[in-house]
């Protein structure tokens, strides 16, 4: 190829490239008159005219409001429409709730049976005036939760492999075998049970209420299934879970000879009996667990005779180990009961098969959509048991 055919063949691939880009420019100006085109059409198209403001006696016209114009713009500026007597705006604020809350994306979650017409059941979050604040009583965490072992369920029923029987050890001679010696196996089953609460809610309150209900129901729901978890953990009332109280392989009664039948003749004895019934290699990381009611008679116990007391080295701890209070063991002072538990949470597997995210709506079932009410559910699927029963020393009356 000659050095002219060069040139021209370059010359060539950009007019070629040239017309590629015209084409492209041409394109998007199509385009871009067709975008323009379309935003003019909306801003020139009103939306049906609608009564923003209709009540408390306030006489507003029907103004025209086009997409993509604030209200500024079309001279319905809110602050020029609202009416200086309290009670008024706060009767406009309502009704501007009325307008807009069917398009707003917030999603509001509604607790059990409610309806803003009865108190302690939504009343309260309906706005009176200008207070819509809930508040909101302090809340308790779990206990359990906090301090067991937890492990993830793949499926319904969890196996956990536990130590069986020890290898043992024997003397032998010079030239002679020792036994033959194989550590045993064993497992511990568990099975998911199913806890959960549903409820509905009004579509009046709903559409009334002020405050965001999604993270306080949650919360709320959140909050007792701790308290749930608690009581399943430490009581056991029901099959997926095995109680930590009573599961102890030792009880320590209470009184000085271990023979009374209410927890206030307890002496600072029947703690050191707990504890030294456990092996040492046991009391790693243990904690009582108690219910407050019995915190003023260990708080004045005495070290036998003398005058110290038995939390005086620590207030934290009683007789030199940390205590949980949890509010689910029982505190109602009684014959032949557990009142508390010592030992190492990290010793009591906790099963989480599964849980809702979040709470779960359904705004469209039978009966309740024709009532306008919303559905809604929480639930949790889980179990318990301690993995070493004689890992605890439960702590009773007579």
């Amino acid at each position: 190829m000659t050095e002219q055919e060069k040139k021209q063949a370059a010359l060539d691939l950009i007019k070629e490239a040239n017309k590629e880009i015209m084409d492209e420019v041409k394109s998007m100006k199509e385009e871009n008159a067709t975008l323009k085109a379309e935003v003019d059409a909306l801003k020139a198209a009103p939306v049906k005219n609608a009564e923003v403001l209709k009540g408390s006696g306030i006489i507003v016209g029907k103004p025209s409001l086009y997409k993509g114009m604030n209200f500024k713009v079309q001279g319905t500026e809110a602050p020029e429409l609202m009416p200086a007597n309290e009670k008024e705006r706060d009767e406009v604020v309502k009704e501007l709730i009325d307008v807009f809350a069917p398009y707003s994306k917030n999603p509001l979650i509604r607790k059990a049976a409610m309806q803003e017409g009865t108190a302690g059941e939504g009343l309260e979050y309906v706005p009176e005036q200008w207070f819509s604040t809930v508040i909101e009583k302090a809340r308790l965490t779990s206990v359990a939760l906090r301090d067991a072992r937890r492990f993830p369920m793949a499926g319904n029923i969890l196996h956990i492999p536990v130590q069986g029987t020890s290898v043992s050890m024997t003397y032998a001679a010079e030239e002679n075998a020792s036994t033959e010696s194989e550590p045993g196996s064993a497992d511990l089953d568990i099975t998911a049970g199913r806890f959960g609460l549903w409820g509905k809610i009004s579509q009046e309150l709903l559409d009334d209420s002020m405050i965001d209900l999604v993270s306080y129901i949650t919360r709320d729901a959140v909050e007792e299934l701790g308290q749930t978890v608690d009581d399943e953990c430490f009581n056991g009332t029901s099959a997926p879970f095995t109680a930590l109280i009573g599961a102890g392989s030792t009880d320590v009664t209470f009184g000085s000879s271990n023979t009374a039948t209410s927890y206030t003749d307890m002496v600072s004895r029947n703690f050191f009996d707990a504890i030294y019934s456990l092996a040492s290699i046991r009391t790693s990381g243990a904690k009582w667990y108690l219910n407050r009611t019995l915190m003023p008679y260990i708080m004045d116990l005495k070290f036998g005779a003398s005058d110290s007391a038995l939390m005086s080295v620590n207030p934290q701890m009683i007789a030199g180990f940390p205590f949980e209070l949890v509010e689910v063991i029982t505190g109602t002072d009684a014959t032949s009961s557990d009142f508390m538990s010592f030992g190492n949470m990290q010793h009591y597997a906790l099963g989480v098969r599964s849980m809702s995210q979040a709470i779960e709506v359904n705004p469209y079932s039978g009966d309740e959509f024709k009532k306008y009410q919303v559905l809604f559910r929480f639930y949790v699927r889980m179990a318990g048991a301690p993995i070493f029963a004689d890992h605890f020393i439960n702590l009773k009356t007579a």
